[in-house]
Protein backbone atom coordinates (compact mmCIF):
# COMPACT_ATOMS: atom_id res chain seq x y z
CA UNK A 1 0.00 0.00 0.00
CA UNK A 2 0.97 3.71 -0.90
CA UNK A 3 1.46 5.91 2.00
CA UNK A 4 -0.80 8.91 1.42
CA UNK A 5 0.33 12.36 1.52
CA UNK A 6 -1.23 15.07 4.19
CA UNK A 7 -0.87 18.40 3.16
CA UNK A 8 -1.26 20.87 5.81
CA UNK A 9 -0.94 24.70 5.41
CA UNK A 10 -0.70 26.70 8.57
CA UNK A 11 1.55 29.57 8.55
CA UNK A 12 1.34 29.73 13.03
CA UNK A 13 5.12 27.89 13.72
CA UNK A 14 3.76 26.17 16.95
CA UNK A 15 0.68 24.76 15.02
CA UNK A 16 3.27 23.71 12.83
CA UNK A 17 5.56 22.10 15.42
CA UNK A 18 2.65 20.65 17.02
CA UNK A 19 1.77 18.47 13.59
CA UNK A 20 5.34 17.62 13.18
CA UNK A 21 5.31 16.18 16.83
CA UNK A 22 2.33 14.53 16.73
CA UNK A 23 1.80 12.83 12.89
CA UNK A 24 6.10 11.91 13.30
CA UNK A 25 5.20 8.50 13.45
CA UNK A 26 2.01 8.84 11.05
CA UNK A 27 1.11 6.54 8.82
CA UNK A 28 0.97 9.45 6.41
CA UNK A 29 3.75 12.00 4.94
CA UNK A 30 3.31 15.11 6.20
CA UNK A 31 3.54 18.04 4.26
CA UNK A 32 3.63 21.13 5.32
CA UNK A 33 3.46 24.64 3.90
CA UNK A 34 3.01 28.29 5.44
CA UNK A 35 1.38 30.04 2.81
CA UNK A 36 -1.65 29.38 0.63
CA UNK A 37 -0.35 30.32 -2.82
CA UNK A 38 2.05 27.35 -2.66
CA UNK A 39 -0.85 25.17 -2.71
CA UNK A 40 -2.44 26.36 -5.49
CA UNK A 41 1.07 26.69 -7.44
CA UNK A 42 0.74 22.49 -7.68
CA UNK A 43 1.99 21.60 -4.29
CA UNK A 44 -1.75 20.74 -3.35
CA UNK A 45 -2.12 17.93 -6.77
CA UNK A 46 -0.23 15.57 -4.56
CA UNK A 47 -2.29 15.67 -1.58
CA UNK A 48 -4.64 12.84 -0.51
CA UNK A 49 -6.45 15.31 2.11
CA UNK A 50 -5.55 18.93 2.84
CA UNK A 51 -5.74 20.23 6.06
CA UNK A 52 -6.12 24.21 5.90
CA UNK A 53 -5.64 27.72 7.71
CA UNK A 54 -8.60 30.18 6.71
CA UNK A 55 -6.29 32.44 7.91
CA UNK A 56 -3.05 32.68 5.97
CA UNK A 57 -0.35 35.41 5.42
CA UNK A 58 -0.89 35.50 1.82
CA UNK A 59 -4.76 34.51 0.73
CA UNK A 60 -7.86 33.69 2.60
CA UNK A 61 -7.69 29.90 3.02
CA UNK A 62 -11.45 29.69 2.22
CA UNK A 63 -10.78 31.60 -1.18
CA UNK A 64 -8.31 28.67 -1.91
CA UNK A 65 -10.39 26.13 -0.85
CA UNK A 66 -13.03 27.06 -3.47
CA UNK A 67 -10.31 27.73 -5.92
CA UNK A 68 -8.62 23.80 -5.38
CA UNK A 69 -12.62 22.58 -5.99
CA UNK A 70 -13.04 24.01 -8.81
CA UNK A 71 -9.81 22.51 -10.73
CA UNK A 72 -10.01 19.39 -12.34
CA UNK A 73 -7.09 18.11 -10.45
CA UNK A 74 -8.07 19.03 -7.13
CA UNK A 75 -11.71 18.99 -6.77
CA UNK A 76 -12.13 15.45 -5.07
CA UNK A 77 -9.05 15.95 -2.68
CA UNK A 78 -10.70 16.37 0.55
CA UNK A 79 -10.24 19.67 2.64
CA UNK A 80 -10.56 19.75 6.65
CA UNK A 81 -10.53 23.83 7.41
CA UNK A 82 -8.82 25.59 10.49
CA UNK A 83 -10.22 28.48 12.05
CA UNK A 84 -10.50 30.30 15.21
CA UNK A 85 -13.15 32.16 13.72
CA UNK A 86 -16.42 30.82 14.75
CA UNK A 87 -18.55 30.30 11.14
CA UNK A 88 -15.96 28.77 10.13
CA UNK A 89 -18.26 25.74 9.69
CA UNK A 90 -20.94 27.62 7.26
CA UNK A 91 -17.97 29.52 5.35
CA UNK A 92 -15.89 25.86 4.61
CA UNK A 93 -19.28 24.25 3.84
CA UNK A 94 -19.93 27.02 1.37
CA UNK A 95 -16.00 27.05 0.21
CA UNK A 96 -16.79 23.38 -0.79
CA UNK A 97 -14.63 21.97 2.29
CA UNK A 98 -15.51 18.45 3.39
CA UNK A 99 -14.99 19.15 7.06
CA UNK A 100 -13.84 22.31 9.22
CA UNK A 101 -12.49 22.51 13.15
CA UNK A 102 -12.31 25.43 15.43
CA UNK A 103 -9.21 26.33 17.18
CA UNK A 104 -8.46 25.58 19.67
CA UNK A 105 -9.10 21.84 18.25
CA UNK A 106 -8.50 18.72 19.32
CA UNK A 107 -5.64 16.37 18.00
CA UNK A 108 -8.00 13.07 18.35
CA UNK A 109 -10.55 14.58 16.24
CA UNK A 110 -8.08 15.86 13.80
CA UNK A 111 -6.56 12.66 13.64
CA UNK A 112 -10.29 10.87 13.36
CA UNK A 113 -10.90 13.15 10.30
CA UNK A 114 -7.68 12.39 8.58
CA UNK A 115 -8.17 8.64 8.91
CA UNK A 116 -11.44 8.95 7.50
CA UNK A 117 -10.10 10.22 4.66
CA UNK A 118 -6.55 8.39 4.10
CA UNK A 119 -8.27 4.77 4.93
Amino acid sequence: MDMKNVTFVDDDPDIQEIFSLVFANADFKLNQLTEGYALLENEGDTADVIILDKQLPDIDGIEVCQRLKQEEETKDIPIIMLSANHDIKALAKEAGAEESIEKPFSIKKLKVLIDKYIK
